[in-house]
This record gives structure tokens, C-alpha cells and sequence, in this order.
């Protein structure tokens, strides 16, 4: 498991938050968080025990804010 920390702004906590994981290929592999969240942090942990070892993203979309990191899964 990973915990994956986050803020959001207080001019983005109106719009739908979305934390998403994808794969090497772009495929998206699970969504974490879908939905509206009010400004502050947050912490949200992936299970990737199911998933196999490699290269993934995860992608935190809020309003108009978009960030991308890369997570190594190894087993």
C-alpha cells in the first residue's frame, strides 16, 4: 500500500475532485476519490497488493488544476 497526499485549494473545493491511477499504457487501473471534497488535506491509500509490479500515475484532477506523479510498484 502507498498513501498518497493531497490539497485542495479553497477556489477548487466547488468542483468535482478525482484521484485516479493509470498504467504505463494510459489505461486507467482505479479511481480513489470521485466527487466534491472542501479545502484542506487529504491522505488516500492505494491497495495495489492485487496489481502487478511496474510504472503507474496518479493523476489528481480539481477544477481547472491538474497534477501527475509517477509511482514505482515493486513486489
Amino acid at each position: 500500500t502507498t498513501t498518497i497526499r493531497f490539497n485542495i485549494a479553497l477556489e477548487t473545493f466547488h468542483r468535482t475532485s478525482l484521484v485516479q491511477i493509470f498504467d504505463i499504457t494510459g489505461r486507467l487501473v482505479e479511481t480513489l476519490v470521485d466527487g466534491y471534497l472542501v479545502s484542506g488535506e487529504y491522505e488516500v491509500i492505494w491497495d495495489a497488493s492485487h496489481h502487478s509490479s511496474g510504472i503507474y500515475f496518479v493523476e489528481l484532477t480539481s477544477g481547472k488544476n491538474r497534477s501527475v506523479q509517477k509511482l514505482i510498484l515493486l513486489k
